[in-house]
């Protein structure tokens, strides 16, 4: 009977909402995967006005909110950076290498905490 309560309140935790950040809509850059269709390209300033909100989430929100990420890499001391791609490039045509397209890199502490967000390049305006 001691395993009923812990399995109600597992159940309650993935019943709960995904994160989501107001004002962002995550359905729309989540389906210009890679950047390819150019609908993140439209969306480079709303991106850099919540990019200060995603510092200290976790992983999970981050996925929920941006989803999968086009490309990861492992660091040094537990590290992990996230990349997301603001406009096509090369990445459109080979899929498992990184292009010099502008993108997002979303760092991870080895708490998966997003520590940092840095571009490739300025935004363009």
């Amino acid at each position: 009977m001691k395993t009923l309560p812990f399995l109600l309140f597992i159940l309650l935790i993935s019943c709960s909402e995904p994160a989501r950040i107001e004002g962002f809509d995550s359905k729309e850059w989540k389906s210009d995967r890679a950047g390819c269709n150019g609908t993140r390209q439209e969306m480079q300033q709303k991106f850099e006005s919540i990019r200060t909100g995603l510092y200290g989430r976790p992983e999970k929100e981050i996925i929920d909110i941006l989803g999968r990420a086009d490309g990861e890499a492992l660091m040094a001391r537990g590290q992990r950076v996230f990349y997301y791609y603001l406009e096509p490039g090369t990445q459109c045509q080979k899929k498992n290498f990184l292009s010099e397209a502008n993108r997002a890199e979303v760092r991870f502490n080895a708490l998966n905490r997003v520590s940092e967000i840095t571009y490739i390049r300025p935004l363009s305006k």
